[in-house]
Order: structure tokens, then sequence, then C-alpha cells
């Protein structure tokens, strides 16, 4: 995906998230999650990097690092970690990609300009959405090791209350990573995530709220 050029300015930081497990109607908070999101520079590229780290009895821990190119977005490495084991590491070359899984390695071809799946939090801080307008662009899962199509769809602006207690005016932008669908509530002033949520089974889904 070429974005160079019709991105915001992406803002470095940390960011902490409550996760809820909500199963016919109720809701119940089960881990939090910990991000940073920071750039570093070689003496030939800037590099953007995002951790984040899920703490769950009930879901797994889990930790996942992505380096990516911090002009074009495109996808450098991604590592995985479960319960503090290294469980998936992903090297992104122009047109493949070479996966690690313990002692088992794959090389897949990619689509040039794919972007990881796991950079789509980010990228949707930083590309101008506007409602009832459209994105498509090619992602690949490092975990599961295929191509998925992604489409980016801002439907409203919907008024939040954050668990704070403050109501904000968010951009309610829905994304479909082939047919599975996530909504995401964004912040269009600060440019910042405040809600994501997915139906994982039948009457189950899984929410992050700020």
């Amino acid at each position: 995906m070429n974005v160079k050029g019709m991105t915001y300015s992406l803002i470095e930081g940390q960011d902490e998230k409550q996760v809820y497990w909500i199963e016919k109607g109720e809701s119940v908070q089960i881990g939090q999650t910990y991000e940073t999101i920071r750039l570093e520079k070689t003496s030939h590229q800037s590099i953007l990097v995002r951790e984040q780290e899920l703490v769950s009895e009930k879901i797994g821990n889990r930790t996942i690092r992505l380096t990516m190119d911090a002009e074009s977005y495109a996808p450098l490495e991604f590592v995985e970690y479960q319960e503090g084991v290294q469980t998936v590491h992903a090297l992104y070359r122009t047109d493949e990609v070479v996966i690690t899984r313990g002692n088992e390695q794959s090389v897949l071809p990619i689509r040039k300009k794919s972007v990881d799946l796991f950079s789509i939090e980010l990228l949707l801080r930083v590309l101008p959405l506007a409602v009832d307008s459209t994105l498509s662009f090619s992602g690949f899962s490092a975990v599961s090791g295929r191509e998925v199509p992604i489409q980016v769809q801002p439907l409203r602006y919907d008024l939040l209350m954050t668990e704070s207690g403050e109501h904000l005016e968010t951009l309610c932008v829905h994304v479909a990573f082939g047919e599975r669908v996530q909504y995401y509530w964004i912040d269009p002033v600060k440019r910042e995530l405040l809600k994501q949520s997915s139906q994982i089974a039948d009457g189950v889904s899984l929410e992050f709220r700020r």
C-alpha cells in the first residue's frame, strides 16, 4: 500500500486499554493491553516500532512487536510471543516473507505494497478517513501465513464514553478482513484509537476500551 504523502503525522506514545468479554449482554473485564509506538532512525531509514502486550488469564498473555518503514508503512519484521515463548517470527522482503515457527521455516510470496494485519490500528490513525468513503488494500497475516483483503469504511460519528467517564465525539469505522469484521472508534481530532470491537463467536464479543 502506497500511503506516502496522503497520511497524517503519527504521534508516538503509550496507550493502555481494558479488555472486556461480552456474552449474552453481560460485560466482564478480562485483561489489559499496554502499547508503545516509537520512531527509530538508522543511517538510511526511519522505522516505526509498535509493541503491544496483552495480559489476560482468560485468553492468554501475548506480546507482539512489529517494525515498519516510517514513510511507506511497509512491514519489516513481526514477532509474536505467547506466555513468554516466541511463536511466530516473520521477516518481510519486497515480494516475499520468511516465517519461522519453532524449528520450521517457510518462504511465502506476498503482493507488493501489502500491509501487516497488526498495523491496521496504526494506519487507521494516520489515513484521511471520511464518512461514506472506502479504502481497499491487501494485508498479510504473519500468524496464519495468509493474504487477506482489507476494506476500511468509515460509517458515522458516535458519542462515546471512555473508561474515565469522558464523552467524546468519535468516528466509527467498519473494517473487513476478508469475511471477519471489526469496528473501531477513533478520536478524529487527536487521531487516537479509543475502542475496538469484534465478534469472536455466536453471541460473544471482545472489546478493547480506553
